[in-house]
Formats: structure tokens, sequence, C-alpha cells
């Protein structure tokens, strides 16, 4: 993986000192942020690997299976639904230690830093694991952070995040692929159809070997097919600017969550990544 050094200088005079300096090791080239830029999209294939990825696959097994709670009604029961998201897990950073690696992996947080600015944060690790059974576990067309208003506003500051979708498991027609729209996040005019399942002009279906990641704008339409055998379980990990608020879904994390451990040394860059610095 190619890499480049980006030197940024953030006016802060406010907090004392004069424009402070931030260096990154951008995991990218000029052409693949420009692409990115363009489509809304960057694939990284097989970026993780080995033990990593076994020890990533045994975390999120272990959270999944201590919320049992979460998981979708069985076969027979009467409410069991037509089709549903599969099983969705949050705040995983609290959750196992395995998964604090992931906060300032550079393949993902150095991208985040190249398209947003020095100054992001996590807005969340979560997962997402849909099985093969009687309902249909797929999702709909849809985007991440969307709230254009419409007319825009003068003012208007456009919303942007970016979301890393880790496959911990092989992206095919078995295990359900996933769809996507290039170019739809500079869509600021239009929505995606609500509920629809069907293939939309334009799209693009990428098929994909476990532990390869898809970087992607939070607005960019998406959708992911139904799984038909085994699982698909799918990290998503998620960058906005600090000074974005943290993410409204899944509630509160635990009060005894894990995130107090990566906060006790006082790490300034671990402090602004979980939402406590960088952003006044």
């Amino acid at each position: 993986m190619s890499t480049r050094r980006l030197s940024y200088r953030v006016q802060r005079e406010h907090m004392g000192g004069g424009p402070a300096r931030r260096d990154v090791t951008v995991c990218a080239t000029p052409g693949e942020l420009a692409a990115l830029d363009r489509d809304g999209f960057l694939i990284r294939e097989s970026v993780i690997e080995g033990d990593w990825l076994l020890a990533l696959k045994a975390a999120l097994d272990r959270v999944a299976e201590t919320e049992r709670h979460v998981r979708r009604p069985t076969v027979g029961d009467d409410d069991l639904p037509a089709r549903s998201w599969g099983v969705i897990l949050r705040h995983l950073l609290d959750k196992d230690a395995v998964f604090h690696d992931l906060l300032t992996w550079p393949p993902a947080l150095s991208v985040a830093r190249a398209m947003m600015g020095p100054l992001v944060r996590l807005r969340g690790l979560s997962a997402r694991i849909s099985f093969a059974g009687a309902e249909a576990q797929d999702t709909p067309w849809h985007q991440h952070l969307r709230v254009v208003p419409n007319p825009l506003p003068p003012w208007f500051s456009r919303p942007h995040a970016i979301d890393c979708l880790i496959y911990l498991d092989d992206l095919d027609d078995s295990t359900g692929v996933l769809s996507l729209v290039p170019g739809s996040h500079h869509w600021l005019d239009r929505e995606p159809p609500q509920l629809r399942y069907a293939p939309v002009p334009g799209e693009q279906t990428l098929r994909l070997a476990a532990g390869s990641m898809v970087i992607i704008h939070a607005n960019l339409w998406h959708r992911a097919l139904p799984t038909r055998a085994g699982q698909r379980r799918v990290l998503i990990l998620s960058y906005t600017p600090c000074w974005l608020r943290e993410s409204p879904h899944g509630g509160p994390p635990p009060a005894d969550g894990l995130t107090a451990d990566l906060l006790a040394d006082g790490d300034p860059e671990i402090r602004e990544l979980l939402g406590l610095e960088g952003h006044s």
C-alpha cells in the first residue's frame, strides 16, 4: 500500500502558541483520494489477514453471543419478519479490547484525515451480522448521514463522514454482495428510494475476499443483498470531523465500557478520536 506525507497547519491562536502542525502519513495515493472524492468509495482488498482477522471474528462472535437478546425471532415464531437487517451490534470499543487496534489503524484513519482534515473523531464502531434463513436479511438503498435541507440555505455546511466497511467473511453471491452507486454522495437534490431493494441505474456490485475494506462517504447510496448461505460479518468504522456529535444509534455506551482504559493514560490523540478534545 502506497503512503505519502501530508502536513497540516491548524489555525488555533485562541488556544495559544499559534498554528499547530499536524503531520499525517496517508495510506493512499493522490489518485486514490481523488477517486474517493469523485466516486465516493475506495476498495482495499485483503487489508486484514491471518491472526488479526481471526481475532476480530472471534471477538465479534463473543459480543454477539453475549447479546443474543438482540437476535431476530427463530423460524416458527409468529412474528418472524419477511426481511430484516440481521443483527446490529453497537459500541464495540467498549465491549472487547481486540477492537482497540482499529481506533488508530492507519489504512482507515489516515484516509479520513486526508479527506476531512486532521481533526477527526470516531463516530462509532459497530457491526452487522446477517444469516441465511427463513427471513431475507438484506438492506434497501440507504445513506448513513443524510441531513440536507431543501432549499439549501446560503451557508449550509454539507455533512461529510467516512464509513469503513470491514468484511470479516467473503463477500460473494452466497453471503450477499455490496451494491453502490458511484458519485451518488454528491447528489444533494435527491434521496434513495424508500424501501427499495431492486437494482437502480448505474449501480456497481462488489465481491471481495474476507479481510477486505470498502471506504465510503457516508452519503453514498448503497445496499446489501441477502445472505443465502452461511453468514456475513461486517465491522463499520465511522469517522467524522471532531466537532460533530456522536452517533445517536444504539443508545448510550455501557457505563463500565472499555474506552475508559483507552483514556487512562491521557493520550491527546485518543482523547480527540473519542470526542473529548479537538472541537473547540
